[in-house]
Parts: structure tokens; sequence; C-alpha cells
């Protein structure tokens, strides 16, 4: 059993365009976090930057922290420090899966600089800026379904049998991962 859901967590992975050292890495841990293959979370951005800026930012690796089982980096020090003290108020909600994606029964990738909104202090990403403005527009029946639906994706996510969307296979949206930010 421990071979097939490896096997299957393998197969997510490489749809991700993950790395097989990863991908078992991935079938070990308890959290299946929204990360690169070289297993930095959240495409590097730095997550408390959405709260103290109200603006994505870079994080840096010399501003990191470990946090289930993903490198999590920051953009300063204070931003860091911030996060320690109390990851589970900036980390964002689905492990930074997308909010519509898992409100729908499925996993998807994120946009990180259009694709996120906080509500009632917690951080949500999307797929891109449309579907967040689509998921705010029915925010009230949205969330709820979005925070019933997690548990059962994330395992899903785990043990290979969620359905996944990656950017990868739209090509014609041009989402690179990981994501950088735009020229200012």
């Amino acid at each position: 059993m421990k071979q097939l859901i490896k096997g299957a967590v393998c197969a997510i992975a490489l749809a991700l365009g993950t790395h097989a050292a990863q991908a078992e890495s991935i079938a070990l841990s308890t959290h299946v976090v929204n990360s690169t293959s070289r297993g930095i979370a959240m495409d590097g951005f730095d997550m408390v930057a959405y709260f103290t800026e109200g603006k994505p930012a870079k994080g840096k690796m010399e501003h990191r922290a470990e946090y289930k089982d993903r490198v999590w980096v920051f953009s300063s020090a204070e931003n860091l420090n911030l996060f320690k003290e109390n990851p589970e108020a900036y980390a964002p909600q689905n492990n930074g899966w997308c909010s519509w994606a898992v409100a729908n029964g499925y996993a998807a990738e994120v946009d990180f600089v259009n694709g996120w909104f906080i509500d009632d202090d917690k951080l949500y990403l999307n797929w891109s800026e449309e579907v967040k403005e689509r998921y705010l527009a029915k925010k009230d029946e949205m969330l709820p379904l979005t925070h019933a639906n997690w548990d059962q994706v994330h395992s899903g996510l785990q043990d290979g049998t969620a359905k996944f969307f990656a950017h990868s296979a739209k090509p014609e949206l041009g989402y690179i991962h990981p994501q950088p930010l735009p020229e200012s």
C-alpha cells in the first residue's frame, strides 16, 4: 500500500514539475504544500508581506524558516520574525492551493501576484486574477465550500487521487513557476 501511495504522489509531483526526490519527500510528509521542486514554499513569495505591505514580495534565502516540511522565505527579518511568532496567522489557506479549485473539489496552482485576497485575516490564493474576482463575487457561497472541501482535497493530494490543474497545462496563460514579480 505504501508503494501505491508513493507512486500516486510521484505522479502528482511529476505533473507539478517536481523531481522524484521531492515526490518521495511529499509522500512522507503529512502536508502537501504549494512549493517548488527545491522545497521552497509559495514560489518564494513572502506570505507576511501580503498583510504588512498589502502586496506580494519575493523572499530572500537569508530570511527563511521551516514550516510544514518546506522552506518559507521572507523579504525582511521583521517579516520572518512575525511568521515565526505565529505561522498559522500568515500561511495561506489550503496550503497555498487555489481556493476556487478547493471549493469545487480539486487542486490547482495559483497566481501569487494577482490571484490573492485577504478575508477575515486569512490569506487566500487563486488560479488567476479573473478566478479571484469570480470567487469574491460569490464569496459567501465559496468560502464555506473551500473550508468544507479542504480536508478531502488535501487527502487526495496526499494519496494521489485529487484532480490537479497546473498552469503548465495552459501555456497560453503565460504562467511560469516559480512565478516572478513583474518589473516595476
